[in-house]
Formats: C-alpha cells, structure tokens, sequence
C-alpha cells in the first residue's frame, strides 16, 4: 500500500497545531519523588492530533512531533542531555505481537480498562533502553526510549510520568482494522468496523475532492452500533486521498463526519475528521 500524499499534509499541519499548543498549552502543579525526596513541578498538557494527550514537565523536557529511531511520532526529549523517548500508536495485531511470549495478553487485559505495560527495561553499556505500551478504549500506543543509567532517578523518573498520565482520547468512536483483505478479490478490501462507544445512524461515505477541498454523500447505511459491536464492509481504496468515509451521531446528539485513511508508516487503518 503507497503512502499517500495526504499524509506529507497532515504532517505539515500536526506541526502547525503544535507550535500553537506549545503557546497556549494548559499547566498543572504536580509532584515528582526523586531519591527519596518529593519535589514541586509544573507540567505542560501534550494534546496530540493522532489521538492521545500527556502531561511533561517542561522546565526538564520538551515535546514535539518527529522521528527517532526510525519511528515517526511524538518525542519527548530532555532539554540539557541525550535521552529521549517517542510515542506512537500502533495497531491491535502488533500490541499483540509484542506481548506474545509474555504471560500477559495486552489485547485481553484491555478489555478491563486502562493497561500499562513494560515489554521490557533493560540496561545496555550503562543506558536504560525500555518499551512500554498502554491500552485504552479500543488503541494501543507505544514508548520507545532511553536514558542514561546514572539518570535513572532524575530523567527516568520524568519520563515514568509522562508515561503514566498518558490518555488515549480517540477522535472517532469508531475504530477500523483490515478484516480478510482477500475476501472479496479485486473488488474490495474488507474492513471490521468497531463502536468504542454507543453511536447511532452509522454511515459509510463516498468522498469527493476537488484540489484540496472534499465533498461527501451516503454510500450505505450501517444504522446503529454498540459498544464493542463490530461490523464487515467490503471497500476499495482509489487514489492518492481518502475515498471512503464514515459518519455518525454520538450519545450527546452531535454528528461527527470522518475520512477514512491508510497509515503511510505501517499500512494500518486510521480516520481523521472532516470539517462540516
């Protein structure tokens, strides 16, 4: 599956959002126990547009969307050294792949509520290099990073807060994954349509573009769905931009119109929102 133009854009336009953020971004006191001894912080919120938020402590560290370690998303580094971390969403099938040969089963402890977990923490040649994921209402994200041994009660602990206030806030209470991608041969891919949350008057959408701006109407209706309710649909990806869609009216009554898209990273489904 090509990576599409459309991703470049986005990209351009989580920047932008974050400069914004980076001015007017809410504050916390909070505290932090280092050696023993509790210390006074103040934390800057992190909304990320790829649908998660955290709360750093920006006189230590700061946050921005980029690549380490040949992993695109949101870094949070160390303003006076080397140790960082970068967060990622990831799709259900890798979560799962990572917890394999472990006794706990992220996708299956997930069903319970929010799941924090090291898939591990290891020091090599005096750095602490660890993987953790986190689990919540249907995503899965991931932390890759590391830190200087010697930091371990100074910068590990700031990142161990980062970790632990991270909330995974999806922006469509509908979550995509490729189902059998050969079911129906070469006249569609099919896809397993998952409600996080209670929604009503589901709808698929044909997506229109004309240069950059989009149009829609109703291609199927998929009526209502529960939480945890999942349905297939057979669909064929054209173009370099999104050609499918999808719309529904959540519990408070609002509409919320999404297209649907194909991750330039790994090939994973995602929907980002459409302006109404």
């Amino acid at each position: 599956m090509k990576k599409n133009v459309w991703t470049g854009i986005l990209c351009a336009m989580l920047c932008l959002l974050l400069c914004v953020s980076a001015a007017l971004g809410e504050t916390r006191q909070g505290v932090i126990a280092r050696e023993g001894t509790e210390e006074p912080i103040e934390e800057t919120l992190f909304e990320s547009a790829m649908g998660f938020s955290f709360w750093y402590a920006s006189e230590w560290l700061e946050a921005y969307y980029g690549e380490e370690n040949n992993i695109d998303g949101v870094i949070v580094e160390t303003i006076y050294s080397d140790d960082a971390m970068v967060f990622s969403l990831i799709s259900e099938e890798d979560a799962a792949e990572y917890t394999g040969d472990m006794e706990k089963d992220i996708t299956e402890l997930a069903g319970d509520g929010r799941v924090q977990l090291d898939v591990y923490r290891e020091v090599v040649d005096g750095r602490y290099h660890f993987l953790t994921l986190i689990a919540e209402k249907g995503l899965y994200f991931r932390a890759v990073g590391e830190y200087a041994e010697e930091a371990a009660e100074g910068n590990g602990k700031l990142f161990q807060l980062v970790l632990d206030s991270v909330t995974l806030t999806p922006d469509c209470l509908i979550r995509a994954q490729w189902g059998d991608l050969t079911a129906d041969g070469a006249d569609g891919a099919q896809v397993i349509l998952t409600a996080l949350e209670p929604v009503t008057d589901v709808k698929l959408l044909k997506l229109e573009w004309e240069e950059m701006a989009v149009t829609w109407e109703q291609a199927a209706s998929l009526s209502a769905l529960d939480a945890g309710q999942a349905v297939a649909v057979t669909l064929q990806f054209i173009g370099d931009l999104p050609n499918n869609g999808l719309q529904y009216t959540d519990a408070a009554g609002e509409t919320h119109a999404f297209a649907l898209d194909i991750s330039g990273e790994d090939g994973h489904l995602l929907f980002w929102e459409l302006e109404q």
